[in-house]
């Protein structure tokens, strides 16, 4: 189980190692590891792959262990606050690496308070509020219940997510009942 798995936690071990050292140690653990993806996902992300992680800014160090998970190919991909640390330019190529690695044989999930760095790759939400789930929908299922036009419009994640966790339970019981279309 533990190959098909990748974790990146918020706050990281980066050990005294290049990132092309941390391959050679912890890639065998990966049945479908892919060391073409491994150097190509540092260089999008602009890592050094001889620098020492230990020695690396946080971003750098965390940018280092995206690329290593991302060519982990695993079903499973947990990023735990992946933006955390990332400049605007980072922020962009992480955004364009996820979207590109998507396909129907891995999940990706994302946990995190930075919506707005990612909200053009999500496509289900999911709300914890004290240590409930109060929201389990796609995003299109969401936006369809909310709209009282016809119209597309993009919803704010965050202000969704503000919404539900203060208004006392009135758009979860509008979600129950279907949404605001009258």
């Amino acid at each position: 189980m533990l190959e098909e798995l990748f974790i990146l936690p918020e706050e990281i071990y980066a050990p005294q190692l290049t990132p092309a050292q941390f391959l050679r140690h912890t890639a065998a653990f990966y049945p479908r590891f892919s060391v073409t993806d491994f150097y190509s996902n540092l260089k999008i992300l602009d890592v050094d792959p001889q620098a020492v992680m230990s020695r690396m800014s946080f971003g750098q160090q965390k940018k280092s262990m995206i690329a290593f998970g991302l060519a982990t190919n695993t079903s499973l991909v947990v990023l735990d606050e992946p933006t955390n640390g990332l400049d605007i330019p980072s922020k962009v190529q992480f955004r364009k690496l996820i979207a590109a690695g998507l396909n129907e044989d891995r999940c990706v999930v994302i946990s995190t308070h930075q919506v707005r760095d990612l909200d053009s790759l999500i496509d289900t939400i999911l709300v914890l509020d004290d240590h409930r789930i109060v929201v389990n929908h796609s995003v299109d299922e969401l936006t369809e219940k909310l709209l009282r036009s016809g119209n597309y419009s993009k919803m704010d994640l965050e202000l969704f997510f503000n919404t539900v966790t203060s208004d006392g339970g009135q758009l979860l019981a509008l979600l129950e009942k279907g949404g605001g279309h009258e």
